[in-house]
Parts: C-alpha cells; sequence; structure tokens
C-alpha cells in the first residue's frame, strides 16, 4: 500500500471514529433530555456524575492487540478515579468481530488488562475503582448511526432522509461546540437536547457540513436542502439576503451567470410597477474567492443583457460608498440583484442594515469568518452548479 493511501485511509478512519463518538454523545443527549452533557471535558463526555471515553476500531486485531486498545483508555479512567473518586466511569469502546456486551471488571479482570501497570495501584484503589466502572463493547458503526436517526426521526417528525440531513447539521453543531471553545472553557462546551431543539426549530445558525452525511447522494442532498431551506417561494419576506458563494478557478463565467439569473429570478421582487415599495427586494451576491478579470467579465455581459449594475462604487476611481449598494429596488431603476466585490465591503453592508438580514453562505472547503446575529446558514457543496438547484 502507497504512503498517500495510508494517509487517506488513516484520514477516513479518524473521521469515521470522530462520527462514531459524536453519535454515542447525540444518543447520551437524547437519552437525557433534561441535563447537559459536556463534550471532550477529561474523557471524551461527561453527564451527572458519569466520565465517558468512546473508542472505535474497526480493524482486525488480534486479542492480545484487543486488550492493547482497551488497556490505554481504562488506565486513563484508572488514574483519572484517583484523582475524583465520587465520579462513575465508562469506557464505550467498539473492536471490530466483539459482540455488543456490557460488564463490570474483577480485580483479576482489571490486572490482566492493564498488565505490568497493575503495581502502580494498590487494591484499595483497585477495588473503589471497579465498583464505579463499566466496560461496553459497543455496536458497531451503522447500528449505532441507524439508531440516532431513528431518534431525530423520532424526536423531530422527518422522514428517514431529512433526519439524514438534520444530523449533518447537528454533528456540525457538537463540532463548532468543541472547535471554538478551548477545554478550559468547560461551560462552553456544553449541549443538551433543548439546545438542538432550538437550533433545529428556529434555523438561525444552520451549518451543513458535507463530511457529516456520505450517507446520502448528492442529488438526494441537493433535493432536500432544497425543500427544507428553500422551497417555500409565495409570501417572502422583503428582507435583505446575502448569498456568498465561493468558487475557485475552475467556474467558468457561465456558470455564475446562470447562478446570478437564478437568485434574480428566485429571489428577487423587482418586477411590476404594482408591487409597494416597502415588499421590494433583490439578493446581493458575493462570489469569493472569483479572479477579478472574471468578476469584471460577468458584469458586463449582465449589463449587455440589460441588467443595471449595482456595487456601491459610483464612479471611475470613486470609493465604495454603502449608500449606493444599499439603493432601494423600485420599478424605474430595473434592479434585479447587487454584487459585493469583497469581505471588507460585505462587512460593511451587514453593518448598517436598515432591516432584517439573512445570510446564506456556501462554501467548497472553508466558509467564511463572519460576525453576523441575525439568520445565517452555512452550506457545504461539491460544485458550485449545485447551488442552483438548491435554491
Amino acid at each position: 500500500m502507497t504512503k498517500k493511501k495510508l494517509e487517506m485511509d488513516g484520514g477516513y478512519i479518524a473521521i469515521k471514529g470522530f462520527k462514531y463518538q459524536f453519535d454515542r454523545t447525540l444518543i447520551e443527549i437524547f437519552n437525557n433530555s433534561s441535563k447537559s452533557v459536556r463534550i471532550e471535558q477529561l474523557q471524551d463526555y461527561e453527564f451527572d456524575n458519569y466520565f465517558v471515553q468512546v473508542k472505535y476500531h474497526n480493524t482486525d486485531y488480534s486479542a492480545s492487540q484487543q486488550k492493547q486498545k482497551i488497556k490505554k483508555p481504562l488506565l486513563q479512567l484508572l488514574n483519572q478515579h484517583k484523582v475524583d473518586k465520587s465520579k462513575k466511569f465508562i469506557l464505550y469502546i467498539y473492536l471490530k468481530g466483539v459482540p455488543y456486551a456490557k460488564k463490570t471488571l474483577s480485580i483479576l479482570d482489571l490486572d490482566s488488562l492493564i498488565g505490568k501497570e497493575s503495581v502502580n495501584y494498590n487494591n484499595s484503589e483497585k477495588t473503589s475503582f471497579i465498583q464505579n466502572f463499566t466496560l461496553i463493547h459497543a455496536h458497531d458503526f451503522v447500528t449505532q448511526y441507524d439508531e440516532v436517526i431513528e431518534k431525530i426521526k423520532t424526536l423531530y417528525s422527518k422522514s428517514i432522509e431529512e433526519a439524514e440531513l438534520y444530523y449533518s447539521i447537528i454533528s456540525s453543531h457538537l463540532l463548532d461546540i468543541v472547535t471554538k471553545n478551548e477545554p478550559s472553557n468547560k461551560n462552553l462546551r456544553t449541549c443538551s437536547k433543548e439546545q438542538l431543539d432550538k437550533l433545529i426549530s428556529e434555523g438561525k445558525k444552520i451549518v451543513f457540513k458535507s463530511v457529516f452525511n456520505d450517507e446520502l447522494t448528492a442529488e438526494k442532498r441537493i433535493k432536500l436542502l432544497h425543500k427544507n431551506f428553500f422551497k417555500s417561494q409565495l409570501n417572502k419576506e422583503p428582507h435583505e439576503r446575502f448569498f456568498i458563494i465561493e468558487v475557485n478557478n475552475q467556474t467558468d463565467t457561465s456558470t455564475l451567470k446562470e447562478l446570478v439569473l437564478t437568485l434574480k429570478g428566485k429571489w428577487s421582487k423587482n418586477k411590476t410597477k404594482t408591487i409597494p415599495s416597502p415588499d421590494r427586494f433583490v439578493p446581493y451576491i458575493f462570489f469569493h474567492g472569483i479572479e477579478p478579470q472574471k468578476l469584471i467579465k460577468l458584469k458586463i455581459e449582465l449589463q449587455k443583457d440589460g441588467y443595471n449594475i449595482c456595487d456601491g462604487y459610483d464612479f471611475l476611481n470613486a470609493s465604495f460608498n454603502v449608500t449606493s449598494i444599499k439603493l432601494r429596488p423600485t420599478y424605474e431603476n430595473k434592479l434585479f440583484f447587487k454584487f459585493i466585490n469583497n469581505l471588507s465591503e460585505l462587512n460593511q453592508t451587514i453593518d448598517q442594515l436598515d432591516r432584517t438580514g439573512e445570510i446564506y453562505q456556501f462554501y467548497l472547503e472553508k466558509p467564511l469568518n463572519i460576525s453576523f446575529t441575525q439568520k445565517h446558514i452555512q452550506f457545504q457543496v461539491g460544485k458550485v452548479d449545485e447551488i442552483k438547484n438548491i435554491i
């Protein structure tokens, strides 16, 4: 096997193990709906009086190798017990080929598992530990995943496919809790069912990462994102909507033009004379990562087609003018979309909104970090041309 293949396999195993831990955490949150679960505190997560380590090993190991995989986390828990004897401990471990079992240990079992390290603990410490420890040989990845999906489906009245979509959103939320807060900030690394209920019901701070959703085909994922976040087109509120779209050098102008016209068709309301002025709205469009010459070419093509270009610049060599880009659409000015040229101008614009704003961010690799307290939904996509079918 080549080094590259090893790295790819290692990355895949790491991601799967990461998802496995989060799935176990989600089950704990759903099973303890009135309590908060702390994620990656001392051990992988904790709730009430329990510390829980979750380990996933989907490799064929010999019996002696399996014991080694149990030994390391077991010693970590044993050492933690020496520090705090008031807690209970669970090692939740999947070892390929080992059937599900929940067991306690005798001192002989403990000594056998930790081997020569046994001499570092006296009988009193060992006795106290095994009275407060449970070893769970866990279900495989698919069985546990199916349990999580069934819980999401039941608790939130979703179809199986919708539950798979929301699984990604919930997992992304847990990932943000872990990555955005240092381990020392214990109180910020918590999640509860009440928090997840609010995440799903309000839909204000949704993050969709495709890494958590490889069970869905691209076609199903696109349809579900459209259905759950964009399908309700009637009676849209006249909000200021920002569509931030990450592009790369492979994204051609024709794809971008088609996307602009799709946004114009579905997310602007300025076509007829009878529309009251307060009800008119058009989308702001920011192609993050676009080459300057490609953006100019796109604007020229749209202008040739008869569309007015509004991007906050009033004349040659002018500075960016927030007032200009905030120009309200009217029947007379035939405005159907506006362009944001860079992140600085985006921030200036959203900082001076006069009415409710919404951000829809589509990214390929990494979303932009934008400070925005109102609705901000982030979607990871495989290709830019997927977006027109999502929106």
